[in-house]
């Protein structure tokens, strides 16, 4: 499995504004591994209540989003129109 992004740029331009903004993403980690810890006892206790309802799914999704964020390395959209710009650059 990759490494999850670490940096996010952000990049907005019209015809008289240019402005950029580095989020680093490293910083949210901790206050989501926290989140985490504190919510994974009512999570695992529900997915073992209700398992064959949706408990197979909810596993299933939560695999996918772990993936689908760690695969965001790399990922650059840059929508130009004839006096705007909008860049997103994950690093």
């Amino acid at each position: 499995m990759n490494r999850p992004p670490m940096l996010m740029h952000l990049r907005f331009q019209n015809d008289k504004k240019r402005f950029g903004l580095w989020i680093p993403l490293f910083l949210f980690a901790p206050f989501l591994l926290a989140f985490l810890i504190v919510l994974s006892p009512f999570i695992f206790i529900s997915v073992l209540l209700f398992w064959e309802d949706w408990g197979k799914w909810l596993v299933q999704t939560v695999w996918t989003a772990l993936v689908s964020l760690f695969s965001l390395r790399g990922l650059e959209v840059d929508v130009q129109n004839e006096n705007q710009c909008f860049y997103v650059a994950v690093k």
